[in-house]
C-alpha cells in the first residue's frame, strides 16, 4: 500500500538526513491519518485514490500559499513552499505517474 511505501520513504529520508523531505513526508502521513479519522464510519484505511485527493490537496495549498507569500514579498517563505511542493510532486509522480 502507498501509505507503507510512504513510511519507508520517510525512514530512509531520515537516515539521509532529508530535513526537507522528512517534513514533508511527516506532514503528508499526518495529513492522511487525519483524513483516516475524518472518514472513520466509511472506512479503516485510505485507497490509493483517497490518498491521491489527499496528496493533490497538498499541493493545491502550497501553490496559494506560494501566491500569496509572493503578493507579500515574503520570498523566502514562497521559496520554501515552492520546495516542499517539488516533493510532493515528486511523491505524486513516483506513485500516481502523473
Amino acid at each position: 500500500m502507498i501509505l507503507d511505501n510512504l513510511k519507508s520513504d520517510m525512514l530512509q529520508a531520515r537516515k539521509d538526513r532529508n530535513d526537507l523531505k522528512l517534513s514533508v513526508l511527516n506532514f503528508l502521513i499526518s495529513a492522511i491519518k487525519y483524513k483516516e479519522v475524518e472518514l472513520r464510519g466509511q472506512s479503516l484505511e485510505l485507497n490509493d485514490d483517497q490518498i491521491e485527493k489527499v496528496l493533490r490537496k497538498q499541493i493545491k495549498q502550497r501553490n496559494q500559499s506560494i501566491e500569496a507569500y509572493t503578493a507579500g514579498k515574503r520570498l523566502d517563505l514562497a521559496n520554501k513552499e515552492i520546495a516542499e511542493k517539488e516533493v510532493l510532486e515528486g511523491i505524486l509522480n513516483a506513485y500516481f505517474g502523473q
